[in-house]
């Protein structure tokens, strides 16, 4: 009996290591770019050219982040992101959520409908849209603004938020829906109070996800954006980066101070991301 356990046991251990080894694979080829940069920045420009993937104590410097944060006029660009980040998140979980809340409930075949059409523009590419957008926001007094591009990025990524909310709603009893209602609670109240502390995994989600892009984007902020003291860090990041090809120091030290607050901001996430991705495995 014993032998035959061990050899189970073996066997099982087997399958577990490849995988491991594989998960480590992945693992360190999507870290190897972050460590590029991160190695490089505090690097002088002749400890880059000659040893790029190495690092010692005898080549580290802040001397890189320090130029290129007052370069990057980084405290006000950040404070741009941020509020950019904070009118999109805020459009995009509220609207998301009611949008799919509205679909969910009738349960009619209109909204089944709108709601396939919702689905399928998520296959067209933002790029085609800028000429008309620009526009409409230039007719609504909305270019130069934040929320301008707030709303630029609500028209992005509605489709994927609202088919999300959707999937995630479809799982929760209506029942609960139904008793509240009969308990003497409006449409509204039932949204407030019974959906959306059941739907903190997916909100996490979308933040997470939609709030990566939303801080890396430059395309909607540079179309809409032409004030300097409005540039986000990442305008900030391509206007710097491209007055200064060839002092890499300096690019690399700038390229990490734009990455550190969103690499922070998914770590601080990631629980909410990790428990959205389960939940939707079990209920899915």
């Amino acid at each position: 009996m014993n032998s035959l356990r061990t050899a189970r046991t073996s066997r099982l251990r087997k399958p577990k290591r490849l995988a491991n080894v594989v998960m480590l694979a992945i693992t360190l080829f999507y870290l190897l770019p972050f460590w590029y940069i991160a190695n490089n920045a505090i690097k002088n420009a002749d400890e880059i050219s000659t040893h790029p993937f190495t690092l010692t104590l005898k080549s580290i410097t802040l001397d890189n982040l320090r130029r290129a944060y007052a370069m990057l006029h980084f405290p006000t660009a950040f404070l741009n992101s941020l509020i950019l980040l904070v009118l999109s998140l805020a459009l995009l979980v509220s609207l998301g959520s009611l949008a799919a809340y509205g679909i969910v409930i009738p349960r009619s075949r209109f909204m089944n409908r709108l709601y396939t059409l919702l689905v399928a523009l998520i296959s067209v590419p933002f790029q085609i849209t800028i000429v008309p957008l620009v526009g409409l926001l230039k007719q609504l007094g909305l270019i130069n603004s934040f929320l301008g591009v707030a709303f630029v990025y609500a028209a992005m990524y509605l489709p994927f938020v609202i088919f999300l909310y959707v999937g995630f709603m479809r799982t929760i009893p209506r029942e609960l829906a139904e008793s509240s209602q009969i308990d003497g609670s409006g449409m509204l109240r039932t949204y407030l109070l019974i959906y959306m502390p059941l739907l903190k995994s997916i909100t996490g989600i979308v933040m997470i996800v939609r709030g990566v892009s939303v801080w890396n984007d430059l395309l909607a902020p540079l179309v809409v954006l032409y004030r300097n003291s409005m540039y986000t860090l990442p305008i900030q990041l391509y206007v710097f980066s491209s007055s200064k090809i060839g002092q890499w120091d300096l690019v690399f030290g700038g390229t990490l101070l734009v990455c550190l607050p969103i690499t922070v901001f998914f770590l601080l996430m990631q629980r909410s991301f990790v428990k959205g991705i389960m939940a939707g495995g079990i209920k899915g």
